[in-house]
């Protein structure tokens, strides 16, 4: 009998091992993965660390040109008053140039943060023309003296007008507090 125990010791043995050894290769070959995994986060985690400290760099690089010399080339773009009788009158020349017509231009001060040096006068124009001459008027504004950005645009079919179309433009305009 100490041979049929010895035999079906090492048959036993067997077994266990011939189910044991693949958990134990699959569970290493598994946390082999997912350390690979985890170095591969890692890596990119610091790849994209690095990427935003440069852009932090660069825009305290930024911020400090406007604050020095980039500031003042602004600051003489700027007018140092609002003259929103001047500005209106500037777009509906612009206007006129470009073949639109102006139905109303509404204003508003827009104040800025306590450190911007300058504060926002929002112009909301509402007004009718070709395609091409919403173009030109665009183009116009652009190439005004004052630093203007327009915010949006809104196109409708004009139904007063067939074959013509209803803008809503919103543009900011900026004066030195």
């Amino acid at each position: 009998m100490t041979s049929g125990k010895a035999i079906f010791g090492a048959f036993s043995i067997a077994i266990a091992a011939f189910f044991f050894w693949p958990t134990v290769v699959g569970s290493w070959q598994e946390m082999q993965a997912l350390r690979a995994a985890r170095n591969e986060r890692d890596q990119l985690v610091k790849d994209r660390s690095a990427l935003l400290a440069k852009a932090n760099e660069q825009y305290a690089a930024y911020q400090a040109v406007l604050a020095g010399e980039g500031g003042r080339a602004f600051f003489s773009m700027v007018p140092a008053k609002k003259d929103t009788a001047e500005l209106i009158s500037a777009i509906q020349a612009i206007a006129a140039d470009a073949g639109a017509q102006i139905g109303e231009v509404r204003t508003a001060d827009t104040r800025g943060k306590a450190t911007d040096q300058y504060q926002t006068l929002t112009l909301t124009i509402e007004m009718s023309g070709s395609y091409s001459a919403l173009r030109s008027f665009l183009s116009g504004l652009e190439q005004y003296v004052r630093v203007l950005s327009v915010d949006s645009i809104e196109v409708s079919a004009d139904i007063r007008s067939p074959g013509m179309l209803r803008f809503g433009i919103r543009a900011d305009a900026y004066f030195i507090k």
